[in-house]
């Protein structure tokens, strides 16, 4: 695939067929560098081709906002503050990307989706991320979420009666939000 190597062909070890890359191809891959597992292979990919890095863009879900209070791009990007500051030194590529709040190319519209999403695919990430160390959890998701002392997230607060309790604990993630939800 490198492209010094385009247009040589080779025999196929099964088959026996010529095959060789064309120079027109491109190819594309995408990797997530948080696995630090794939460290040597990452290195290698690195010295043969190029890379574009795709960071999270908050933009993306600008003027969005669930619950009729949390703006989906603040909140994103307070959540990614959070991250950086407590998860360490690759805290930088353990940031949460915009993917997780899109249906399709649109943000999510429901705050009753917003909140699955948190529940299944963003506090485990994050439970990962901070393995058993609840304070760094605390730091990240708040106290409203996260019950350091008995070491738990606050699951029950996922139920659709405790909707109004759960906006206020995902948006005191942001401080402009939770102030501006304490003026209303």
């Amino acid at each position: 695939l490198e492209k010094d190597k385009r247009g040589m062909e080779l025999s196929l070890p099964l088959s026996g067929d010529r095959f060789s890359v064309p120079p027109n191809v491109s190819v594309l891959g995408t990797m997530n560098t948080a696995d630090r597992s794939i460290a040597l292979l990452d290195t290698a990919l690195r010295r043969r081709f190029g890379f574009v890095e795709l960071m999270p863009d908050p933009a993306v879900l600008a003027g969005a906002s669930v619950g009729g209070s949390i703006p989906l791009a603040s909140w994103l990007t307070a959540l990614n503050e959070r991250i950086r500051a407590n998860c360490g030194r690759d805290a930088r590529n353990l940031q949460v990307g915009h993917a997780y709040f899109l249906e399709g190319e649109r943000p999510v519209a429901s705050f009753s989706k917003f909140a699955r999403i948190v529940a299944e695919d963003i506090i485990p990430l994050l439970e990962e991320y901070c393995y058993e160390d609840y304070t760094a959890l605390k730091n990240i998701l708040g106290e409203g979420l996260v019950d350091e002392h008995l070491q738990r997230v606050r699951e029950e607060l996922f139920a659709p009666a405790q909707q109004e309790k759960l906006v206020q604990a995902l948006s005191a993630i942001s401080p402009e939000m939770s102030t501006s939800l304490q003026a209303a």
